[in-house]
């Protein structure tokens, strides 16, 4: 019988002239309790090793952590690891690799580990190992249910790999689930204001569609985030399955085409575990406000092939504004298949309905929103509109080997909205009459995106490479015929409700459509010299076809007079990082942006592409633990073709071109967990925006809803094991409300506080808890909706309580 040779796993960076290792006498090997014996036991590294045949997940090890594995082959054969991640030392890796397998092991001299069976088992063949507690501070993976941390080492969205953040040479966010539990964050925009620098999330037209304005520059209007890597625009988000929040800063066409120079925001949705997990939740707050919600996940078969979770809210409530409210159904199964080691792919649904009404807000007079009640509505009743979303999403991922894999990705999603609006109109010489438009609509919004990703990882001459070359594409097409026409004024000091006959409107008068598409191939080289000095080059070449129409005659004629326009660009980054110590970086970075403009005009005219530039330059920390991170950015962008809001259109869809602006600014971020009590989040953010090109006479004027200033600081204390609180402001400088600068928004102070309390109920958790925003009950202003006539008031002093049950 042939006998098996033993194996060396070693590092790849170490020589290759070492040779094989032979066993000789085994020294005594325990399977937990082993004295250090070496420094490279206790050092700490950042190891990502997914469940896999134990062999390979022995090499992935050393490659991570630097040691040199000896065995016999036969003694791991049919073995399959349950996968480990976090910031680890190698002996504690090496721990949870082994656990259950009957395999100890012995660090020696020399930086090698010699492994050994303790006793006879027999070969577990497609069975996952049982993990074992690793002892010290707990490790959680990312996706852990429980996960307590605030800060996350690792972030994919600004390269599309799993990259840490210390090494990346851009300024990239991460907000954990553990930021939205204790804030109980319920809408995108909520989710991301005050944790990130710079960032301002709001809901424009009317609370109509999230989005997002980064480093002084705002998205079209129409919901620009990206769901796990994908365009997926014109909603309100709903945050029920979503894991994380990634936040990249700064131009990111070179991998996501069309996208807005000041940054984008991915949300990163809940992902089926193989370990059962269940949960609900009920909330209940001020201003008759209700949602409930589930979270169910496990493996459906014994081999944990096929896995499963379900994700699902409704919503209820009402507001401190009059009329204005929302009524959401909301549901997220997602089915994951995993055969083998090497293929993985994930099925999912989602499917949303609204029933809410839209709020456009107070008109200003002079330059300061109207002195009214901030809870006074000057909509007409509770007419409410529809909203419903369907979207169906895949992806497969296949690894070639340790190094090489190919991930495909796609996205459809159906989106309609109909009934009626009410409009804002200017305010008549009396600063008393707001004049009003009326429509009864509805729009039907279908999207395709997709993207498929070559990753892989080689050496070249002492230099590591890793290589990403992909192609994505994106189909849209909106058709929208409208009944319009004017409606009643109303006096804001003194409202009449129930003028407006919407049921009069019933011939449609106007037709809208618009089509867009794009395709990419985008190549991008992660290099690595030294250990130290991090190169990230990348280039995308995009060819854009867009053209929109609104035509009074039919969605026939405005399908035919629509006028296709097609833009072709390249769009180049370049960044450099140097890691002067394990915790120290320093980076700098050039980008470019490209984008098409799909803004309409009232004329049905199609504007020039709008260009961004952007310098940046940073310092990036991180605590020896991975558990406090900290990140200081200096930046200058430039975008050309910018659009605005038509001031001659009630209708915020129409545009006009503006011309070209500059935004510089310094930003900081410090997140995660100071003392093993004290949990902390604060920003800072200085951002000077301004036009320097105009062709609408706004040159020197500051972008709307923008302000100079913003910070926030937040804390939460952990008494013990039971009870943590919580406290934090944001501040929030003024802010122009229309890009004329006609009219300023104070500035202001919120403060807001939690405190939970979670006992354990035998192996199950309980979690009480209590969050109080606006603490002080101060009255300000969120945000405008499109121009001077629609500033948005922010929540008076409001409770939210949750009860949540985690079994």
């Amino acid at each position: 019988m042939k006998k098996s040779k033993p194996i060396l796993t070693r590092n790849r960076r170490l020589p290759l002239c070492l040779g094989l290792v032979v066993i000789g006498t085994i020294p005594s090997i325990q399977a937990a309790e082993v004295t250090p014996t070496i420094a490279s036991q206790s050092k700490q590294h950042s190891i990502n090793i997914r469940p896999q045949p134990l062999y390979s997940a022995l090499s992935a090890l050393a490659e991570q952590s630097g040691v040199q594995f000896v065995y016999n082959s036969e003694m791991v054969k049919g073995l399959i690891s349950p996968g480990v991640s976090g910031q680890l030392s190698a002996e504690a890796a090496l721990k949870q690799l082994l656990a259950g397998s009957g395999i100890g092991y012995q660090f020696n001299s020399g930086n090698t580990v010699t492994l050994e069976k303790l006793a006879v088992v027999e070969p577990q063949s497609a069975t996952t190992l049982v993990p074992v507690t690793v002892s010290g501070k707990a490790e959680y993976d990312s996706t852990d249910p429980y996960n307590p941390n605030y800060s996350l080492p690792n972030a994919t969205t600004a390269t599309k790999t799993d990259t840490p953040i210390l090494e990346t040479p851009v300024s990239i966010q991460v907000i954990p689930k553990a930021v939205l539990a204790d804030k109980q964050s319920m809408t995108l925009p909520d989710a991301v204001n005050g944790h990130v620098s710079g960032v301002l999330g709001r809901t424009g037209g009317g609370f109509l569609y999230d989005n997002f304005i980064i480093r002084g520059l705002s998205g079209s209007g129409f919901g620009d985030a990206y769901r796990n890597g994908l365009f997926n625009r014109q909603d309100i988000y709903d945050i029920a399955n979503i894991e994380q929040i990634e936040i990249l800063k700064g131009p990111a066409a070179v991998l996501y085409g069309r996208i807005e120079p000041g940054g984008l925001v991915n949300y990163v949705t809940k992902k089926p575990l193989d370990t059962p997990y269940y949960a609900i939740q009920q909330q209940f707050g001020s201003y008759d406000q209700y949602r409930t919600l589930v979270d169910a996940t496990g493996p459906i078969d014994d081999d944990k092939t096929l896995l499963y979770r379900v994700n699902g809210s409704y919503t209820n409530n009402e507001s401190f504004r009059d009329f204005v409210g929302n009524e959401r159904f909301f549901v997220a199964p997602v089915i994951t298949w995993r055969p083998n080691e090497k293929f993985e792919t994930n099925l999912e649904l989602e499917y949303k309905h609204d029933r809410f009404n839209a709020d456009f807000g107070i008109p200003a007079i002079g330059q300061r929103p109207a002195p009214i009640s901030i809870t006074r509505s000057l909509k007409d009743g509770f007419q409410r509109q529809t909203l419903e979303s369907t979207l169906v999403g895949f992806d497969w991922t296949y690894h070639f080997n340790d190094d090489w894999k190919i991930t495909q990705r796609y996205l459809f999603k159906d989106w309609s909205l109909s009934g009626p609006a009410l409009f804002n109109g200017g305010l008549r010489a009396d600063n008393r009459t707001l004049n009003r438009s009326a429509s009864v609509s509805v729009q039907d919004v279908m999207t395709h995106s997709g993207n498929i990703d070559l990753n892989g990882k080689f050496d070249i001459l002492g230099s590591k490479h890793n290589l990403l070359i992909g192609v994505d594409g994106f189909h849209s097409t909106a058709e929208a015929p409208s009944a319009n026409g004017a409606a009643p004024s109303i006096d804001i000091y003194d409202p009449v409700y129930g003028q407006v006959d919407f049921a009069a409107l019933t011939t449609n008068n106007r037709f809208f459509y618009r089509k867009e598409s794009w395709v990419g191939a985008y190549v991008q080289d992660q290099i690595t010299f030294f250990d130290k000095l991090h190169m990230l080059l990348g280039g995308r070449y995009d060819n854009v076809t867009t053209g929109a129409l609104s035509s009074p005659v039919s969605l026939d004629a405005a399908m035919a007079g629509r006028i296709a326009r097609e833009d072709n660009a390249f769009s180049p980054r370049a960044g450099l990082l140097y890691q002067v110590q394990d915790w120290l970086s320093v980076y700098g970075s050039y980008t470019e942006s490209f984008s098409s403009n799909n803004g309409v005009s009232a004329g049905g005219a199609n504007f020039d592409p709008q260009k961004g530039k952007q310098y940046e330059v940073g310092i990036k920390t991180e605590s020896q633990d991975k558990r406090f991170s900290s990140a200081l950015a200096f930046f200058e962008l430039t975008k050309s073709n910018l659009l605005t809001d038509d001031p001659n259109e009630a209708d915020p869809q129409y545009q006009i071109l503006a011309g070209k602006i500059r935004s510089k600014g310094i930003e900081l971020d410090l997140a995660g967990q100071v003392t093993e009590q004290l949990n902390l989040l604060a920003t800072y953010a200085y951002t000077q925006v301004n036009y320097v090109q105009s062709f609408s006479g706004l040159k020197g004027n500051r972008l709307e809803n923008v302000p100079e200033h913003q910070g926030s600081l937040w804390g939460t204390w952990q008494f013990n094991d039971v009870f943590k609180v919580g406290l934090g402001t944001v501040a929030i400088d003024s802010r122009p409300c229309d890009t004329a600068n006609t009219c300023i928004l104070p500035g202001y102070a919120r403060m807001d506080a939690m405190a939970a309390y979670f006992p354990r109920i035998g192996q199950h958790k309980l979690t009480l808890q209590l969050n109080i925003n606006n603490l002080l009950d101060k009255d300000y202003y969120a945000n405008t909706s499109g121009g001077r006539h629609t500033s948005i008031p922010g929540s008076p002093l409001s409770v939210l309580g949750s009860l949540k049950y985690e079994f």
